[in-house]
């Protein structure tokens, strides 16, 4: 299965909130080299699995299983559908390809991943502001992606 390496302090929780694969995703051996902690000076590294990502997105994973026939079979994939999906609530190319650019194009892909699903259940009214405004975190060292994956997971199952 692909996995995203992230912060080592996460490796615990993540052991913890692990979900089991969605059906939307193919299990593959190619893995994918994604630092989560841009500008950390730290790069101790965990893995963050496309799985976690749609479950702590689920809004995300249900207009992925719309549009993309319901499977994506890599971080590839993910990002190509994260493309798609960009203008659909009004993030510019230039905000995407900025993201791409300080992010990684990976990692980028998941913050839309997150930034849609805030965005689709209130909690984001800008969601390009929001994505540059990660970016700018990111620059500073301050962006840790990887710990909204879990706590949005953790804060789903408590709600179901």
């Amino acid at each position: 299965m692909d996995r995203v390496p992230s912060n080592i302090n996460e490796e615990r929780k993540a052991g913890q909130d692990r979900a089991e694969p969605l059906p939307m995703v193919e299990n593959e051996s190619q893995e994918e080299e994604i630092i989560w902690d841009i500008g950390g000076s730290r790069k101790m590294k965990t893995e963050v699995e496309i799985s976690t990502v749609m479950a702590a997105c689920p809004n995300f994973a249900e207009i992925v299983r719309d549009l993309g026939g319901g499977y994506l079979r890599d971080w590839n994939d993910f990002h190509r559908v994260a493309g798609q999906i960009r203008p659909m609530v009004g993030i510019s190319e230039d905000a995407w390809n900025k993201a791409q650019e300080i992010l990684s194009p990976l990692v980028a892909a998941a913050a839309i991943a997150l930034v849609y699903d805030k965005h689709t259940t209130g909690e984001v009214n800008s969601p390009g502001g929001y994505l540059r405004g990660m970016c700018e975190k990111a620059k500073a060292g301050e962006l840790h992606l990887e710990r909204s994956f879990y706590g949005r997971m953790s804060e789903n199952r408590a709600v179901h």
